[in-house]
């Protein structure tokens, strides 16, 4: 794939994870915790990230990125959503 080619997928990948609700876009993020790490898989989880970035805002998705669970696992962002408003 080309640069240009590259660009242009990404751009509109971006655009259809901008459609998704706050909801969708932490099941799609979910839906990619524990795969087999893949060039694809990450170009996705980097995509869902930026996105998530954008919506919570630097401080919530930096601690977001910082929390775990009991047991060690990455917390679903949707909880962070919640606490966006406070």
């Amino acid at each position: 794939m080309d640069v240009k080619a590259r660009e242009q997928a990404t751009t509109e990948v971006l655009a259809m994870a901008s459609r998704l609700s706050d909801e969708a876009l932490c099941l799609a993020w979910m839906a990619t915790e524990g795969k087999p790490v893949t060039q694809e898989l990450a170009l996705v989880r980097g995509w869902i990230m930026d996105e998530l970035n954008e919506r919570l805002g630097d401080d919530l998705f930096d601690e977001w990125l910082m929390a775990f669970d009991e047991n060690g696992d990455a917390l679903n962002p949707l909880s962070f959503f919640a606490r966006k408003g406070n």
